[in-house]
C-alpha cells in the first residue's frame, strides 16, 4: 500500500480540483467558522490532545474512509493513510479532501488541498497545509422549536454501518433537529452522517436532507429508545422553504399560547 501511495504522489502534473457544491461555501462572517489563523491552529491542536474519529469524503466517491490526525504544525497538518487503503490510490489523483469529525460534541469540517506524502516519517504519513477555515458552529443560530413528539416522523440511514433507524422530532430548528428513534438494530454515534434522511411535516409534505450527528445519548434503564441532535446537510432550496413555512407556524402558534 505505501509503495501505490509513493508512486501516484510522485506525479507532478497532479491536477488540484476543488471540492464540489456540496462542500463548505459560505461567506467568512458566518460565525459557523473558524477564520483566523491563530484559533484555527489552536482548535486542530485540540484534535492532538482528544483524537476523535476522523471520516473523509472524496471527490467522485460514495464511500467514506478514515484517517488518523497524527500532529498539527502552525504550518502543516500530518494525518494517516486513509482506511480502506483504496482511498489512497483516490486521494493521490485529486490531492484534496474534506474532513469530518466532532470536537466536544460539536461538528467540526475543513477542506484539505496539496496534500503530498511526508517520506520523512516513520511510518509514512500524509500532510498539507493548515485550512484556511474551519466549520465549527459552537452554538446554535437558530432556536430549536418543541414539537409533539408523534407529529413529525423522521428516517434516515448511516452512511458508515448502513443501519437504518425511525423515530418522531422533539425539537426542530431552521438548521437541524432532535430525534428520538427505537435503537434495537443499532446504535448512532457521534460524528455519523445520516443519509436518505426524511421528514414527514402535520401537512404530509416531505423534507429530504442529510445530517450530521453531532449528540447521542444512551437509553433510560429498561428502555430501548434513544435520542440524538444533529445538524442539517444538502437541503434543497424548496424543502428549506418548506421547513421555514411550517417553523413560522409553529412559532405563531406558541406566541399564542404565551399570549392566552
Amino acid at each position: 500500500m505505501l509503495n501505490v501511495i509513493r508512486k501516484f504522489f510522485a506525479k507532478k502534473d497532479l491536477v488540484d480540483e476543488s471540492l464540489t457544491p456540496d462542500d463548505i461555501d459560505i461567506a467568512r462572517e458566518n460565525p459557523s467558522f473558524v477564520t483566523n489563523p491563530n484559533k484555527v491552529f489552536q482548535l486542530l491542536q485540540q484534535l492532538i490532545i482528544e483524537p476523535p474519529r476522523c471520516t473523509i469524503t472524496l471527490n467522485n466517491s460514495d464511500s467514506l474512509f478514515l484517517t488518523d490526525i497524527l500532529e498539527v504544525d502552525p504550518d502543516f497538518i500530518s494525518f494517516s493513510p486513509l482506511t480502506p487503503s483504496s482511498g489512497n490510490q483516490l486521494l493521490a489523483s485529486q490531492r484534496t479532501l474534506k474532513l469530518s469529525t466532532v470536537l466536544g460534541g460539536i461538528p467540526l469540517t475543513f477542506n484539505l488541498q496539496n496534500i503530498c506524502v511526508d517520506k520523512s516519517a516513520d511510518p509514512i504519513c500524509l500532510k498539507a497545509a493548515l485550512p484556511e477555515k474551519i466549520y465549527y458552529p459552537q452554538r446554535r443560530l437558530t432556536k430549536r422549536m418543541p414539537t409533539n413528539s408523534t407529529t413529525i416522523e423522521f428516517k434516515g440511514t448511516s452512511r458508515d454501518t448502513g443501519v437504518s433507524i425511525q423515530g418522531y422530532v422533539t425539537d426542530i430548528s431552521r438548521g437541524g433537529l432532535s430525534v428520538i428513534y427505537n435503537s434495537n438494530r443499532g446504535n448512532i454515534i457521534r460524528s455519523d452522517r445520516l443519509s436518505y434522511c426524511s421528514l414527514i411535516l402535520p401537512d404530509n409534505q416531505t423534507i429530504a436532507f442529510e445530517l450530521t450527528v453531532s449528540s447521542s445519548k444512551k437509553p433510560l434503564l429498561g428502555s430501548n429508545k434513544r435520542h440524538l441532535g444533529g445538524q442539517f446537510e444538502n437541503i434543497y432550496p424548496q424543502d428549506e422553504k418548506k421547513l421555514d413555512r411550517y417553523l413560522s407556524t409553529l412559532e405563531r402558534q406558541q406566541l399564542r399560547k404565551r399570549r392566552d
